[in-house]
């Protein structure tokens, strides 16, 4: 087994509860996980990351660890009992093409958890978590997607790309074609709403950890989205965050288990237009029943995928 290298990585998809089981992980006295959580070096080792959405320049182009070296000196703070290592970046999956040979130079024997959420609903909370940070300059998400090509074009950053991060298949056919036998555990958004310790337990148990004794109570709750209830506070608190020294502050003075919960009391939940259903809907057909013909002979499928045509399931 490698030394201090990624034995695990959860590699996406964002917006599907990555950072909400990458928090049960750490409660996990074998488990290490990276600060940050996101160090996005798979994707965008060697690189110079140049994204120009809206506080691109502030968040990804800023945190993101493009040097090998780096990389693997957030390892180094793992103690000598820590048998998994890893980290929880969800540009791994959506830049697989790129990510996936360094992961495997580094560790051919690591293994990959991916969480996948129905892509409309996806797309939808990867949306409103933007507009919620201030940063989505479109209202309207169905303008916000008619706009994805031209971010595209222009370099914003992957979680502007609503509708092509919504789409798996390519990433897992890759995934299971590298990977060792039994080393890809793929799991649904759906299963941690449903019932978090049983996905979380599934999750230990691939990677081959003794049984976690963890209280609900143990994992806050992260990276809520949902719109605003005060825009304005909203957008002062991002535009306040955008310096180092409020940024330093804030860590100084609160918890990550507070500021968590102050922003999730901050946003208010709203289901999925029908409208939007509509509309975007037929969009995922085609990936979502290869994806379904990829995973069916050995992973349990949630209703959205299961059901002929892919329509989403909220």
């Amino acid at each position: 087994m490698p030394g201090r290298v990624p034995t695990f990585v959860v590699a996406g998809a964002g917006r599907a509860g990555t950072t909400g089981l990458v928090e049960g992980l750490r409660c996990h006295p074998d488990v290490f996980v990276t600060s940050p959580k996101e160090p996005h070096y798979l994707a965008m080792h060697g690189t110079r990351p140049d994204f120009r959405g809206p506080g691109d320049q502030e968040s990804i182009n800023r945190v993101a660890i493009t040097r090998e070296q780096d990389y693997l000196g957030l390892f180094s703070a793992a103690a000598a009992d820590h048998h998994a290592l890893g980290e929880g970046s969800v540009s791994t999956l959506y830049y697989h093409e790129r990510a996936l040979p360094e992961l495997l130079r580094l560790n051919p024997e690591v293994r990959v958890v991916v969480l996948l959420r129905e892509p409309v609903s996806r797309a939808w909370s990867s949306f409103h978590y933007l507009r919620a940070q201030g940063r989505e300059p479109e209202q309207d998400f169905l303008t916000a997607v008619a706009d994805e090509p031209r971010r595209r074009a222009a370099n914003w950053h992957h979680l502007w790309h609503y509708t092509s991060m919504s789409r798996y298949a390519a990433a897992i056919a890759v995934l299971q074609d590298r990977l060792l036998p039994g080393h890809l555990g793929v799991w649904f958004h759906d299963d941690l709403e449903r019932d978090y310790k049983s996905t979380l337990d599934d999750v230990v148990q691939f990677l081959e950890l003794p049984a976690l004794a963890l209280s609900l109570d143990d994992v806050p709750r992260v990276n809520v989205s949902g719109t605003p209830r005060f825009q304005s506070l909203q957008e002062a608190m991002w535009r306040a965050q955008r310096q180092e020294s409020v940024r330093r502050a804030g860590r100084m003075l609160t918890t990550w288990r507070f500021r968590e919960a102050l922003k999730a009391r901050m946003l208010r939940r709203d289901s999925v237009p029908e409208e939007v259903v509509r509309t975007l809907e037929r969009e995922f057909t085609d990936d979502l029943v290869r994806l379904g013909q990829l995973l069916a002979p050995s992973t349990r499928l949630p209703e959205w995928l299961t059901r002929a045509g892919g329509a989403p399931v909220r």
